[in-house]
């Protein structure tokens, strides 16, 4: 049977399948088509094989390669832990704002009204600790300032030195409430003296047994977990141990005074001293006075440094005292007692809100007796007591019990 080939102009039309499977070019097999199939021929520049009337194929997006991916991956899980009970890093979640929020309560089986009442309740609770807490940041960074521009600005450095290079002692009145600040230093004493009061009265201080029949009681002012129950006493000790000692070491150097030690900086030791009447009256009832030769009763007390003898000075490393008294402003010395009297000096009054520094290690002098009063605000005082030491490796203060 003889087959006729198809014809086209001329040309003998040759099966595509046949001209592929023959090995002919794609060029040849363009020269059977006719010119419109022609375009729907693609070739490629960078691949081996020619795909032919498929088009144009539209690129996938990043998204569909990363589903092709996962496809061919195989499934397993990883054990995360705790993290499993957690979303996605990738998973948000809306939430309201967090500031001004109202604290969210667990539900109860309370009336919706109650419920509200409840949560009104709990907030307010909130905002106020929260505002009493800011208020009590703001007063101790407030008394802390105040202390050191007094201390920088108002006390008589160059004098203060001079007097206790040359007496031993120095005295200046009106340590926190002279000038324009007047309003706050006075009110930061009646806080000071409240608190001593009030640690009187929650049993915080122990009976000075070295003075017995004085009525005294006395406490350390350490900080840490005992700083609620004096605060502005702490501040006060914390912020005059930061800027004296080194206006005080500067004077020193100024004078060349080589007899008197430089002072630590960071290190002191706080002494609350406070007076009870009523304990005063009742140790006298069951204490029995000493008596001189001639029968009268022995009221002075013998001289003495605050370091103790010669023999305990070396070991203490206290070097100057300041003491700050605290107590009503109905309080007079002449009639209710207190101060210290220097030996072979004066008289130093127990004056409100007067601070006295003395030499530790060689200022001889003794405590007055505090007599108090009936009148109402007369029947305590206290006084705020700072050693500081000199400046050494560990400044590490040593005493003894009869010395605090």
């Amino acid at each position: 049977m003889k087959t006729t080939t198809p014809m086209l102009g001329g040309r003998p039309i040759v099966p595509l399948a046949v001209a592929v499977l023959a090995g002919a070019s794609i060029f040849a097999v363009q020269a059977f088509l006719p010119p419109t199939h022609i375009t729907n021929i693609i070739i490629s520049n960078h691949a081996t094989s020619t795909s032919l009337f498929m088009g144009n194929k539209k690129k996938p997006s990043m998204k569909e390669r990363r589903k092709q991916r996962a496809k061919k991956q195989p499934g397993y899980e990883v054990d995360r832990g705790l993290l499993n009970d957690l979303p996605p890093v990738d998973s948000w979640e809306k939430t309201g704002p967090s500031v001004g929020r109202r604290p969210t309560l667990e539900p109860s089986d309370a009336p919706d009204g109650q419920k509200e009442v409840e949560e009104s309740d709990e907030f307010k609770e909130t905002a106020a600790k929260a505002s009493a807490l800011v208020e009590t940041q703001r007063k101790s960074v407030d008394t802390l300032t105040f202390i050191r521009k007094r201390v920088e600005e108002s006390f008589p450095m160059n004098d203060a030195v001079k007097s206790i290079v040359d007496q031993g002692y120095f005295v200046y009145d009106g340590f926190l409430s002279s000038n324009e600040d007047d309003a706050f230093g006075d009110a930061l004493l009646s806080e000071m003296f409240q608190e001593s009061s009030d640690m009187l009265s929650n049993d915080k201080l122990e009976r000075d047994i070295t003075r017995l029949g004085d009525g005294e009681y006395l406490a350390k002012i350490v900080g840490g977990e005992a700083y609620a129950d004096c605060p502005r006493l702490t501040e006060y000790v914390v912020s005059l141990t930061r800027h004296l000692p080194p206006l005080l070491n500067k004077e020193i150097d100024a004078l060349e005074a080589g007899n008197v030690s430089k002072l630590h900086s960071t290190a002191s030791m706080g002494t609350l001293r406070v007076y009870d009447r009523k304990a005063q009256l009742g140790a006298e009832n069951l204490l029995v006075k000493p008596q001189a030769d001639d029968g009268d009763i022995v009221q002075d007390k013998p001289f003495g440094v605050i370091c103790g003898d010669d023999e305990g000075t070396e070991d203490d490393t206290r070097r100057i005292t300041a003491m700050l008294y605290l107590s009503s402003k109905d309080w007079d010395a002449s009639v209710n007692g207190g101060g210290v009297t220097v030996e072979n000096g004066e008289s130093l009054d127990a004056i409100r809100d007067r601070i006295i520094l003395l030499r530790s290690d060689t200022c001889s002098h003794r405590q007055e007796p505090w007599k108090g009063g009936d009148k109402a605000g007369l029947e305590q005082a206290s006084c705020a007591v700072v050693h500081f030491v000199k400046e050494t490796a560990n400044s590490v203060v040593q005493m003894r019990p009869s010395q605090k």
